[in-house]
This record gives structure tokens, C-alpha cells and sequence, in this order.
């Protein structure tokens, strides 16, 4: 077992020196950690030395700070066993030490064989007390990797889902709060790379991948002592989350979650076939815009297209994208291009919808998808590079994911056409209203919530309203008001459903559909955790003390 750690403490150096004798002579077990002439000594050594000891032997009446008063001083700051030691047959005093918590009380002058008698009951305490720590540190780590479990399990259904309902993310209240990054790892071109194998050795190498992974981003954690989940997203692709308490801290965490990513890369590549592409997020203080980074990094991979794969790609692109001339794309398309996007930046949607006709004419005959496609991107990346430069405004990830998606989404190329030219006007409105209008954003979205309540509200579609971005957004309103919009919108809710309560004589599960709850059962439980009653409770006390009865 391990050592028990053992503190003497007397005035008079002879009986100091023999008690230290006798308990080395019970073996190697016992390790003395110090010896002291008076209390204040050791409880000094305790608050400035951080010195720690399972069982502490002291006499009772010494100056300065007597036995009695130095044990129950050190039991505020550790937990500890005691034998007191007196030369007087004092029963006030032996009732003292008991009270105090002694395991037992010595007379002097110290009989060897009772002394060993003693410290083998002591012995058998202090294991006890050892075990009892391992079986409690054992709980307390197997619950530990529940909770752990768990929040890879909430993150890995929030990779999949589409965008949902604010309400859906009471999940992110059972991780803890601080700053996060979201990274995505995807591997690039992976069938052409490895059609020569077979299932089980791709198998392999995934596995390899996946030890690469979890061995570097280990090595980060412990280093720089931050918080990290991992998960694989699809056969070919990886998500990890990163965390730090300090939110102030952000410039550091970014260095340090550039330097991961980019070890990362070089890992893998040496030890498999493939090379993978990295998506890095920005900062975000707030797990309610999960699905809006990870929107963000679905965009920031489809640049692979244009600057190829292997690299570890930052949201900082969105902002510095410029339109470039590409050598696939020929000088008829980059002509109508450049009308296009001057025309966005003037507001001309005649001259805009002109332009893109002749766009379209020109790749239309291009007989390669994926030249089409490029040509597509080249012209909705110049369009937000556009909004983002003329109007002045931080870029919106998901505008560009929305538009790089037409490509894929497109059944046809009419339908393509068509997208493309929905969603360019649509910008263009969208930048001419943002212009236009002048107003309180927080008292804006309010009012929208509340008369939507009954409706599918997401942290998107609240920012969409004030024309900002998810991430800025919720870093504003909680400035602003001193509420996440979270716990405003779930507010807002159940104060309807008070009022519904009180009333009307609609069911409970009508009420829980119409202020956005789905789940009757869950509408019950966050009703009850936020107002104290379970719905039925609220409205029995109503009725019981309105007028009208």
C-alpha cells in the first residue's frame, strides 16, 4: 500500500527522537514526513509549505499553539487521523481529544508494546480510509465517462440534424461554459487513392487515422490543459471540439488550435496514403451556434475545389477571398462575370438579370459539370466577397453555404439556373434593406419571437431578422440584455403558456404545441423546472385562488 505519511510533534526532543525511533521500527510503511517542537510550527508548514500527512502525533501541551488547537486548526485543510500524547492523566483532556477526533490518547512515558498495539489500529484506519477513496475515485471516473459518453452522443446527432428548433438545445446546458472552436477533419479523394485495396485494409488504415488523431490531440489537451471531444462524422470525415474556460483567451486558443491542426495533417499523411483537409472554425462562447459552425466548416472544405486538398483551412478565407481569374474558366464567362458582380454592387437588378443571361448562355455550353461548377462558384464567391467589402458587414458562413450547395442540390440545369438566380437577387434585396433600415436589433428580434413562438425558432432565423450574424448575434444580445437568447426564448414561451393556462381550458398538450414544444412530456418538465410547478399544479393553484370561485 501506499506509504503512510506520519507528522511528530513535541516539545521535548528526547521524547520527540523516541517516538520517531519507535515508528520507523514498524517498518518500511511508515514514512515520517517531519518532525516539530510546538503546534504553530506544523500548522505553518501546513498553510506555506502545502506539506500533507495521514496520521499526526503530537503532544497535548506545548507553547505557542498546544496539540489540542493545532489538531482542530489543520482539520480546515486536511484530512488526517491523531494520537495525542500527554504526561497527564487528565480525563478533561482525554474527552477534549476524543471530541476533537483522536484515534486514541497516550500517556507518558510510552509503552512500546501498546504504541504498536495503537498504530496497527491506526494502520488498518488509514487503509480503510485509502480503499474507501479508490472505490469512491472509481465512481466518480465511471460517471465521469457516462457524462462523456453522453456529450459525444449529443454531438454526433447535432453533426447530422438538420437546423432545428431553439428549444432543442436545452442539450448544450450539460456541457461546461467557456470558449469553443469546432474542427472538421475530411479525407480527400479517397476513392482514387485507395481502390487498389480492399474493405479491411481501408479498415486499417482508418484505424490508424483515428489512433493518429486521438494520440495528437491527447498530447495537445494535456499540454495546454483544455477541454476536447472527438467523434467521426461520416466514414471519411472526424469532428472534435475543443474548450477553454478563459474566454478572454481566444487569441491564444487559436494558436493553439492552428498548431494542432496543422500537426494533425502532417501526421497523417505520413503514416497513410491519404492526405486530409482541415476546416477550422472561429471562437464561438456560445454551444447554441453549434449547427452554424458547423455549417461554416462544411463551407470552408468546399474550397478544396479551387486551392486543393491538404490544408488546414480558417474562416478568415471568407473575409479575404478575392475574385480571381481562373485559368479553366474561359474570358467570355470572366466578361459576364464582372458584369454580373458590378452590377450586384451598383443595385441594377436589370443590368444584374441581363448579365446573368449572358452568364448562362456561356456555360451552358460548356461541356464538362465540373468546369460548370467552378464557373458557378467563382461567380457566388465574388458575389459575397462583394457584400462583405461594399457594405462593410462580417461574413456570413452560411451565405456562402447556401450558395456553394445550389451546384449540389440542382437536379438540372434550369433548376441550377434558376437557384442561382434566386439567390443572387435575394442578396441583393437583402443588402438594399440592410441599407435602408435603422433599428433596435434586440427589440426587433423580441418582437419576432414573440409572434413565433408557436413556430420552428432557430438562432439562424432570429439573426436573419436583424441581418446579423448567428455568432455575433448571441454574443450581442447577451451583452445587451444579460441573457443567452436561449434562455429568452424559452422564457418567453412558458410565460405564454401561463397565460394559457390561466385563461383558457385548452389542453396541456395544446398549450405545449402552441408556444413550440412537440414533446407534451418534456414541455412538462422544463415548465416545472423553470416555474416551480408542473403545468397541472399551476393551473389547480390558479383556480383555487381566482375571484371567480
Amino acid at each position: 500500500m501506499t506509504q503512510i505519511k506520519t507528522v511528530i510533534v513535541d516539545d521535548e526532543g528526547r521524547i520527540r527522537r523516541g517516538i520517531k525511533r519507535m515508528v520507523r521500527s514498524l517498518g518500511d510503511e511508515w514514512e515520517i514526513v517531519g518532525t516539530f517542537s510546538d503546534g504553530l510550527e506544523v500548522y505553518e508548514a501546513v498553510i506555506n509549505q502545502s506539506i500533507s500527512f495521514d496520521l499526526l502525533i503530537s503532544d497535548i501541551r506545548m507553547p505557542e499553539m498546544d496539540g489540542l488547537t493545532l489538531n482542530k486548526k489543520l482539520k480546515n485543510h486536511l484530512y488526517f487521523l491523531t494520537i495525542f500524547i500527554s504526561g497527564y492523566d487528565d480525563f478533561e483532556y482525554l474527552q477534549t481529544a476524543l471530541r476533537d477526533g483522536a484515534v486514541n490518547y497516550i500517556l507518558k512515558p510510552i509503552d512500546k508494546e501498546q504504541f504498536q498495539i495503537q498504530m496497527d489500529e491506526v494502520k488498518q484506519k488509514i487503509e480503510m480510509v485509502y480503499k474507501e477513496k479508490q472505490e469512491w475515485n472509481k465512481m466518480q471516473e465511471k460517471a465521469s465517462q457516462l457524462e462523456y459518453t453522453k456529450q459525444l452522443q449529443l454531438l454526433s446527432e447535432m453533426t447530422w440534424n438538420e437546423e432545428k428548433d431553439i428549444a432543442h438545445l436545452e442539450w448544450i446546458r450539460q456541457f461546461p461554459s467557456g470558449c469553443y472552436q469546432l474542427i472538421q477533419i475530411s479525407i480527400d479523394q479517397v476513392f482514387s487513392q485507395t481502390k487498389e485495396f480492399m474493405p479491411e485494409n481501408w479498415n486499417n488504415w482508418s484505424q490508424k487515422i483515428e489512433n493518429v488523431l486521438a494520440e495528437t490531440l491527447t498530447a495537445t489537451v494535456e499540454v495546454h490543459q483544455i477541454n476536447s471531444w472527438w467523434w467521426r462524422g461520416s466514414r471519411l470525415s472526424y469532428w472534435i471540439l475543443l474548450q477553454i474556460e478563459d474566454k478572454d483567451d481566444a487569441l491564444n486558443f487559436l494558436s493553439i488550435s492552428r498548431e494542432f491542426a496543422e500537426k494533425l495533417r502532417i501526421s497523417i499523411h505520413k503514416i497513410s496514403p491519404v492526405t486530409v483537409s482541415i476546416a477550422l472554425g472561429h471562437e464561438f462562447n456560445d454551444l447554441a451556434l453549434f449547427s452554424d459552425m458547423k455549417n461554416e466548416l462544411h463551407t470552408l472544405l468546399q474550397f478544396r475545389m479551387i486551392e486543393g486538398g491538404n490544408q488546414v483551412f480558417e474562416t478568415d478565407m471568407l473575409e479575404g477571398i478575392k475574385v480571381q481569374k481562373s485559368k479553366g474558366i474561359s474570358s467570355s464567362i470572366l466578361k459576364f462575370t464582372e458584369q454580373v458582380i458590378n452590377s450586384f454592387a451598383q443595385g441594377k437588378k436589370a443590368e444584374l438579370l441581363k448579365a446573368l443571361q449572358g452568364f448562362f448562355h456561356e456555360i451552358e455550353s460548356v461541356s464538362s459539370p465540373v468546369m460548370i461548377k467552378e464557373a458557378i462558384h467563382y461567380l457566388l464567391i465574388g458575389i459575397v466577397n462583394n457584400w462583405i467589402e461594399n457594405d462593410g458587414y462580417s461574413e456570413d458562413p452560411d451565405l456562402l453555404t447556401d450558395a456553394l450547395n445550389l451546384t449540389k442540390n440542382a437536379a438540372n440545369f434550369i433548376q441550377l439556373k434558376d437557384g442561382v438566380k434566386m439567390w443572387i437577387v435575394s442578396v441583393m434585396e437583402k443588402m438594399a434593406s440592410l441599407k435602408k433600415e435603422h433599428h433596435n436589433p434586440i427589440q426587433v428580434a423580441k418582437e419576432w419571437i414573440k409572434d413565433h413562438l408557436g413556430d420552428n425558432i432557430s438562432i439562424k432565423k432570429i439573426a436573419q431578422q436583424v441581418y446579423m450574424n448567428p455568432n455575433y448575434f448571441c454574443d450581442y444580445f447577451k451583452n445587451q440584455t444579460g441573457e443567452t437568447i436561449l434562455d429568452y426564448v424559452t422564457s418567453a414561451r412558458l410565460e405564454k403558456a401561463k397565460a394559457l393556462l390561466e385563461k383558457t381550458d385548452l389542453k396541456i398538450y395544446d398549450i405545449s404545441l402552441s408556444v413550440g414544444y412537440q414533446d407534451t412530456k418534456y414541455f412538462s418538465r422544463l415548465f416545472k423546472q423553470w416555474i416551480g410547478q408542473t403545468p397541472s399544479q399551476f393551473r389547480d393553484k390558479f383556480s383555487k385562488t381566482s375571484p371567480d370561485n
